[in-house]
């Protein structure tokens, strides 16, 4: 059985480029969450991996005159005048019959470049992204496997529950604003913060820690604020005994500085 740490397992890395592809839809999935679809001829090489596979997208000021064609090279040999603000985004959905993909934005206003954007672009206007990484592969020797993270980590989530074994449990435990914000995903329980501030709340960690999880070695996937995630670490590593290398987590943001 395999306890190799599930940061090493990856897709293998694709070659890096940059798209820049017209928005073709904008939907709200939730109140504070907007679904973003690109489509262009030019995805049909973007090999989808799955799972928590991610770009990072390029904002640039407004007005800002963009090299033709807009390569990742031509993009490089413009930062001695001006740099794009980045943010790093999982892909929501990938269609290869289509050559769409789909990104979800948590929407707090403009707070950070991408929530700015995503809550006033529209079809037609351009996205701008380079990557993808590679793909965290679950590990077909766990006995089950935990999923954690807040309303930023559940595109990947998602993503993760459709790529792993059917004949393997999986618990997925997603915090949100209030019930407004659940989606139509199996196999997740939703943990609402009713009022208090992301980054503050500790209803992950107290969800977690009162469940009756399964016995057998677990792969432990998280994402997230990084305060949270390391109080969920601790707990699995100091108070369930589950081994290190099966549990890691990854910092999506932390409290108090700029977000997305």
């Amino acid at each position: 059985m395999s306890t190799q740490p599930e940061a090493r397992r990856r897709s293998r890395r694709q070659e890096t480029r940059l798209w820049r592809v017209p928005v073709v839809r904008v939907e709200r999935v939730t109140p504070h969450l907007a679904r973003v679809t690109v489509r262009h001829d030019s995805l049909a090489s973007l090999a989808g991996a799955g799972t928590d596979q991610n770009v990072m997208l390029y904002f640039y000021p407004e007005g800002t005159e963009l090299p033709e064609p807009l390569t990742l090279e031509s993009a490089r040999g413009l930062w001695s005048q001006v740099r794009p603000l980045t943010r790093t985004y999982t892909i929501r959905g990938h269609d290869p019959a289509t050559n769409e993909v789909q990104f979800d934005f948590v929407l707090h206003g403009d707070a950070g470049p991408a929530s700015a954007w995503a809550s006033r672009v529209a079809p037609g206007d351009e996205m701008i992204f380079v990557g993808p990484s590679p793909a965290y592969q679950p590990d077909p020797g766990a006995d089950w496997y935990l999923l954690a993270g807040d309303e930023t980590a559940l595109p990947a989530i998602t993503a993760i529950l459709a790529a792993l074994p059917p004949d393997k449990q999986a618990l997925a435990y997603v915090e949100v604003t209030d019930a407004a914000e659940e989606q139509p995903v199996a196999g997740v329980t939703w943990l609402h913060r009713d009022g208090v501030p992301a980054g503050e709340s500790t209803v992950l960690v107290d969800a977690i820690r009162a469940a009756d999880l399964p016995s057998g070695l677990p792969e432990v996937w998280m994402a997230g604020e990084r305060a949270a995630m390391l109080a969920v670490r601790a707990h699995l590593l100091d108070e369930r005994g589950y081994p290190r290398q099966r549990v890691r987590p990854t910092t999506y943001w932390r409290l108090g500085e700029s977000g997305n």
